[in-house]
């Protein structure tokens, strides 16, 4: 005589059973009565422990691709897949010293204030929607904070003899043109490469400044178009230069990639690199990998720098950066301190020479 099953056997030979569990109709199904047990008991134990953190962090990543734009999405994404990996269990369990712990084991491999302080930042928000959620009923990293005295992340412009490199190699250098078009404009390398000769007004004698390529992925850059924002948007001065560098009467990109689309961040970084080689603007050591400290974003320094010693002020300055006075503030703050200490230097230099 057949044995008879607990629970009711579907068409497609899976056993099945349903129960209410506070309030909500849950079906538990497997390849035998007993793999239905064992279901039944795991969500049983998950319910009274919570939902795992995984789980919150994927829901929050979905509520928050909404708000915020690509290029921080991506951003935001490698921290998610590690805080993931580093908490697989109940979003309950999670306490104050386990973050500051994760925290720390970032720290010692040698990232930067930026970084560590962007995974913390993550971290929050996940949890802070796990109190709005229900889940938890206080954020755990609310009061952690990362170590004092990180590295961080300098991006100076470039030197006297750097910048006069820029200025007399850029046509025989490989996209010299490029370094050439940063150092005049300031633009962010991915606002520099979303650039057509259409932006070009030569009569105007400006540059529009309305979109930027995303370069936060490996993948092939994302287009963000800054039209429906008035803060992204801005005219930039077409410095005479540049225009006399700049060819005439063409169309489509000033920076195509291979296939005449948008450059990937391969070409990118290939581009660059070899720009750096034809300059000068690499460290080699005999053994070791060859260093490009050299970025596109310290062109944008330079150009601020251009800026003060043209007596722009930092709101007039921002205006052209396309960034906020506070931050032009920081910049000219510290080429002030700059000037100041030369000229603290020169003095103590004729004093000495006058005894």
């Amino acid at each position: 005589m057949a044995k008879k099953q607990r629970y009711y056997q579907r068409k497609d030979g899976l056993f099945e059973a349903i129960r209410t569990i506070n309030g909500k109709r849950v079906a538990f199904r497997g390849r035998s009565c007993r793999e239905v047990d064992q279901k039944m008991l795991t969500y049983r134990e998950e319910t009274e422990r919570g939902r795992r953190f995984p789980n919150v962090a994927d829901e929050w990543e979905r509520e928050h691709e909404k708000e915020v734009k690509e290029a921080s999405r991506i951003s935001y994404r490698s921290s998610v897949k590690r805080i993931k990996a580093a908490f697989p269990g109940p979003v309950k369990e999670i306490k104050p010293i386990d973050i500051k712990r994760y925290l720390v084991s970032f720290e010692k491999r040698g990232y930067a204030a930026q970084t560590v302080s962007k995974e913390l930042f993550v971290f929050r928000a996940i949890l802070s929607y796990a109190v709005m959620a229900g889940d938890i009923d206080v954020n755990p990293a609310a009061e952690v904070k990362i170590s004092k005295g990180l590295p961080k992340q300098t991006r100076e412009a470039l030197t006297e003899e750097q910048e006069k490199a820029v200025k007399t190699k850029w046509q025989d250098a490989e996209f010299g043109l490029f370094a050439l078009f940063l150092l005049y404009t300031g633009m962010r390398r991915g606002e520099a490469l979303a650039i057509t000769y259409k932006d070009i007004d030569r009569k105007k004698g400006v540059i529009r400044v309305d979109k930027k390529l995303s370069y936060a992925s490996s993948s092939r850059p994302v287009l963000e178009d800054w039209t429906k924002s008035a803060n992204g948007i801005r005219e930039v001065p077409l410095l005479a230069p540049l225009a006399a560098a700049l060819p005439k009467h063409r169309i489509g990109l000033v920076f195509p990639g291979k296939d005449g689309g948008y450059m990937t961040n391969t070409e990118l970084c290939g581009n660059w690199r070899e720009f750096c080689r034809d300059v000068g603007f690499v460290e080699e050591a005999p053994g070791e990998e060859a260093q490009f400290p050299i970025t596109p974003h310290c062109f944008r320094h330079s150009f601020a720098t251009i800026c003060y010693e043209a007596g722009l002020d930092p709101r007039q300055a921002a205006r052209i950066c396309g960034d906020t006075p506070e931050t032009l503030e920081k910049v000219y703050t510290h080429l002030r301190q700059g000037k100041e200490a030369s000229a603290a230097e020169k003095l103590a230099a004729f004093v000495a020479l006058a005894e």
